[in-house]
């Protein structure tokens, strides 16, 4: 019932994504604060299932950013599930926080099954998954990132993606830090 649940809602934003009805409200934030909350929510899941999670965050203060959190966490928590779900046993997933003026830039990194390099250019269509990751889980919509991809842009950001099969993969992505970018 949850897996259902999560695949209808993942729905409706795809359609409110695509009607321009996702409404955002941005708020002026601390983007390490906002980090840390999520990573402290996804932490018991990591824990359950054998996986370390570290936060690799700059020691200088970093500026503050305009975003939208309940949407913006949708992103990250997407990214995390999906690290923590295809990472190997006693795998680790660090999030990285760089200052790469005129954005911060955000990296979910992990210790996973990877992605083979054909799927790379795919990755953040609607319903897609590498073959790879359904037989690792079968569970899955393919929309996780393509609304994470959308919620980046209408950021002002960038998201991309790395990764080498066997080695692991890195998602990052940009938040600006002037909101008129």
């Amino acid at each position: 019932v949850r897996q259902l649940k999560g695949v209808v809602e993942d729905l409706l934003s795809i359609s409110k994504i695509e009607e321009g009805r996702f409404g955002y409200s941005f708020e002026e934030l601390a983007l390490t604060d906002f980090l840390e909350k999520i990573l402290s929510e996804a932490l018991p899941q990591a824990r359950r299932v054998g996986i370390s999670l570290f936060f690799d965050k700059p020691q200088e203060a970093l500026p503050r950013v305009h975003i939208d959190p309940r949407k913006l966490s949708m992103a990250v928590s997407n990214l995390l599930d999906n690290a923590i779900r295809y990472n190997v046993q006693n795998g680790k997933v660090t999030v990285e926080l760089k200052n790469q003026t005129p954005f911060l830039e955000v990296v979910v990194r992990d210790t996973g099954i990877g992605i083979p390099p054909e799927d790379l250019p795919k990755l953040f269509g609607r319903f897609f998954r590498a073959e790879n990751a359904m037989k690792s889980a079968a569970d899955g919509s393919g929309l996780g990132l393509y609304i994470a991809q959308n919620i980046v842009h209408a950021h002002g950001g960038k998201i991309w993606v790395e990764s080498e099969m066997g080695r692991g993969t890195a998602f990052h992505f940009t938040i600006p830090t002037d909101p008129s970018l």
